[in-house]
């Protein structure tokens, strides 16, 4: 049983271990998430979402290191409240998860959507707002710049490289809608991969540290027992 209970204890420590390089990892990407906003006109709610990560990083890390410290000591009411811990953890990941997956496949943001409607719009002229997407995404339009042609609209010049539209080689030819959403995608992709390893193994690390608790009270009992 006491061979048990510290194999037990091994796999909990290996776990926490993988907790805690994973809870590094979504540091780094929130400071990288950080780093990458400005690069971007307007905010889309990354700049709350890199802290998020960088606050969820810190606290898996530091429940990585109680729950060493919980094997260690072997004590029951550590491990319990560590699982609890892992299990409440998990939830908000889920919830983190899902917010991450529905803005990746639905959400435009607000100020893009306006842009649009200017844009088919034919009594408004000039879009700046639309026009801030297309030099930071590099393209032009909802779809493409066809829509300046089929709108009998004056093709912006952040539709062409370095704003030099007498050549059409220089046009993009992607469509702001579907370049945004990629850009979404690929920042959100990330986040979703990591979330997931990490929602399994802690997942792994709640389960393993009930059976632990177990192992540990039944051991007490037969030493007790045979004293």
């Amino acid at each position: 049983m006491h061979c048990s209970t510290r194999m037990l204890g091994h796999f909990l420590c290996l776990i926490n271990l993988i907790c805690a390089l994973i809870g590094v990892l979504l540091i780094w990407y929130g400071a990288w998430l950080l780093g990458s906003i400005a690069e971007q006109p307007l905010d889309h709610g990354e700049n709350l979402a890199a802290v998020l990560c960088i606050l969820l990083g810190i606290v898996v890390v530091l429940a990585s290191i109680y729950g060493t410290v919980s094997v260690g000591m072997e004590s029951k009411t550590m491990l319990i409240s560590y699982a609890v811990l892992l299990v409440l953890l998990l939830i908000i990941q889920l919830i983190m998860f899902s917010i991450s997956y529905a803005a990746s496949r639905d959400a435009l943001p607000d100020a893009l959507k306006e842009g649009f409607e200017d844009l088919w719009n034919p009594q408004h002229t000039g879009n700046s707002t639309l026009n801030a997407y297309e030099e930071w995404l590099h393209c032009c339009g909802r779809n493409s710049a066809e829509d300046y042609f089929l709108l009998d609209k004056e093709l912006p010049q952040n539709c062409c490289v370095e704003h030099d539209c007498t050549r059409v080689m220089n046009l993009y030819l992607e469509g702001c809608e579907l370049k945004f959403k990629e850009y979404i995608s690929k920042k959100t992709s990330n986040f979703n991969s990591i979330s997931w390893i990490l929602i399994i193994t802690e997942f792994v690390g709640s389960v393993l540290a009930c059976y632990l608790v177990d192992s540990i009270r039944n051991h007490r009992d037969r030493v007790r027992f045979y004293s």
